[in-house]
C-alpha cells in the first residue's frame, strides 16, 4: 500500500512539473534558510580544530584605561599592554593556561627575494600551542626557551609554506618579518577564518617583535594585545574572574595616573555568539527570543506554500476523491494518500535544502570548512523534525478537510 502511495504520488508529480518544482524549490529555500541560521551558530560556539576547548575557553577581548582625575576624565577602549598581560593573566593560577594574542596584516620576504604579497600574522606566545590544539605536519612550536630567549622562530600553515618554497621542505628554512629573519621551525594545516582566535597564516613569538614589546600608553595599560584563557573545567569560569579581579585590583594599586577596568571581561564563547563583545554585554535571552522568531518566520513560509499547493492540487482532484469515496474509499485512505504525496514533495525540497545550505555557508565563508564543523546529528533531527512538521500541518490539514466532503459534493467540485 505505501509502495502504490510514493508511485501515485511520483506519477502526479511528473504530471504538474512546474507546480512541483515551485512547492520543491519553495520548501528547498526555507529549510535552507533556516539551517544557514543553525549552522552559523554552531560554526562560532561548537568546537572544532584548533579550537576544539571551545566550552572550556574565556575570552579578554577588550580593556579599558581610566584616568583618576575626576576632573578632566580620560577614557581609552581597546586592547591590553604587555604589562597588562604579565601582571593580570600570566600570574593567574586557576586557569590551565592563558596566552596573549596580537594580530597583524603584513608582507612576508626571502632572504634572497623582496616580495609584498601580506599574510594573517598572530604574534603570541608557548601557552597559545596550550590552548588550541593544531595539527602539526611537520616540526614542531616554537618553545618557552625561545620565547624567553627572544629567538625568531615561526610556525606557518602549509599553504603559506608550499607559496613560499615550493615543493621543497620549509623547516629550518628563513623568511623575512619586519625585517627580522625567522627561522621556520613548524607546519600546521591551514586555519579556518571562522576559528577567529587561532586563525593567522603565520604565529611569531611577540617577544621577538620590539615594536609590540614597547607598543604602550595610556599610562602603560593600552596596548596590541587580547587573551583567552583556558579552564580545566567550564565549572572553574567563576573562580578565574574572582582571582582576575583580585589581580585587576592589586595591579591597579601601583598606577598613579590611570587604572584598568576589563568591563565585561572575560566572556565565554556562547556570550561571544549571541552579540557580546567584551565592551558590552548581549542578552542571551533576547538573542534566542530573536532567533526563535526568525526561524519560526521561516518555517511558515513553506508550510503556506505546501497549503496553496495542496488546497490547488484537491481543488482539482475533488471529483476524483468523490468517486474514490463512491468505490468505498475510507477517509483516513484519502488523508494517507495526500501525505505521502506532499511527503514526497517535503523529503524532496528538504534534502535539496540541506545540500543548498551547505553551498551558501561554502560560498559566505572560507574553503575550510569541513564536514566535520557543520554535520551533527541533532541538527539533522531537527531538521527532520521540521520536514515531518511541515507536511503534517500544511498537508493534513487539508487533506482532513477534503476527505470529510459528502460524496455528491466531491463529484460537483463544490468548494
Amino acid at each position: 500500500m505505501n509502495y502504490k502511495f510514493f508511485k501515485q504520488a511520483w506519477q502526479l508529480m511528473r504530471e504538474n512539473p512546474l507546480v512541483s518544482i515551485v512547492s520543491i524549490l519553495g520548501t528547498a529555500l526555507s529549510i535552507a534558510m533556516i539551517l544557514v541560521v543553525v549552522l552559523m551558530f554552531q560554526i562560532s560556539n561548537s568546537g572544532y580544530k584548533p579550537e576544539s576547548n571551545r566550552n572550556r575557553m574565556l575570552y579578554v577581548l577588550g580593556t579599558e584605561a581610566l584616568s583618576l582625575n575626576e576632573k578632566n576624565r580620560i577614557r581609552n577602549r581597546g586592547y591590553m599592554s604587555v604589562e597588562v598581560v604579565k601582571e593580570c593573566f600570566y600570574s593567574l593560577q586557576t586557569p590551565e593556561a592563558v596566552t596573549a594574542i596580537a594580530a597583524e596584516q603584513k608582507p612576508v620576504s626571502l632572504p634572497t627575494k623582496r616580495l609584498f604579497k601580506e599574510y594573517a600574522i598572530k604574534y603570541t606566545d608557548p601557552n597559545f600551542w596550550r590552548v588550541f590544539d593544531f595539527t602539526f605536519l611537520n616540526g614542531k612550536p616554537f618553545t618557552e626557551a625561545d620565547f624567553q630567549s627572544a629567538i625568531p622562530q615561526a610556525v606557518v600553515t602549509s599553504k603559506v609554506a608550499s607559496a613560499l618554497f615550493g615543493a621543497e621542505s620549509a623547516i629550518g628554512k628563513t623568511i623575512i618579518l619586519d625585517d627580522i629573519a625567522y627561522n621556520v621551525a613548524g607546519i600546521v594545516k591551514p586555519v579556518s577564518e571562522n576559528a577567529q582566535q587561532a586563525y593567522a597564516d603565520i604565529w611569531t613569538p611577540y617577544a621577538c617583535s620590539p615594536a609590540l614589546m614597547k607598543n604602550s600608553y595610556y599610562d602603560g595599560i593600552s596596548g596590541p594585545f587580547q587573551t583567552v584563557l583556558l579552564a580545566y573545567n567550564s565549572s572553574d569560569f567563576t573562580k578565574i574572574k574572582k582571582e582576575l579581579e583580585q589581580r585587576r585590583v592589586q595591579y591597579n594599586k601601583s598606577k598613579r595616573d590611570m587604572n584598568v577596568n576589563f568591563l565585561e571581561n572575560p566572556i565565554t564563547r556562547m556570550e561571544i555568539t549571541s552579540g557580546s563583545n567584551g565592551f558590552r554585554k548581549a542578552s542571551l535571552n533576547d538573542y534566542f527570543l530573536r532567533t526563535g522568531f526568525l526561524l519560526l518566520f521561516m518555517l511558515l513560509i513553506p508550510a503556506l506554500n505546501l497549503t496553496g499547493f495542496i488546497l490547488s492540487s484537491i481543488q482539482k482532484r475533488q471529483t476524483e476523491v468523490g468517486i474514490r469515496k463512491a468505490f468505498g474509499a475510507t477517509r483516513r485512505a484519502i488523508v494517507y494518500q495526500v501525505l505521502y504525496e506532499n511527503l514526497l514533495t517535503t523529503f524532496i525540497g528538504g534534502l535539496l535544502g540541506l545540500a543548498l545550505s551547505f553551498l551558501l555557508l561554502k560560498l559566505s565563508s572560507d574553503f575550510l570548512l569541513t564536514a566535520g564543523m557543520l554535520i551533527r546529528p541533532g541538527l539533522f533531527a531537527a531538521a527532520l523534525f521540521f520536514v515531518l512538521l511541515l507536511n503534517l500541518f500544511s498537508a493534513g490539514i487539508p487533506a482532513m478537510h477534503i476527505a470529510g466532503q459528502r460524496i455528491v459534493s466531491s463529484l460537483q467540485g463544490s468548494d
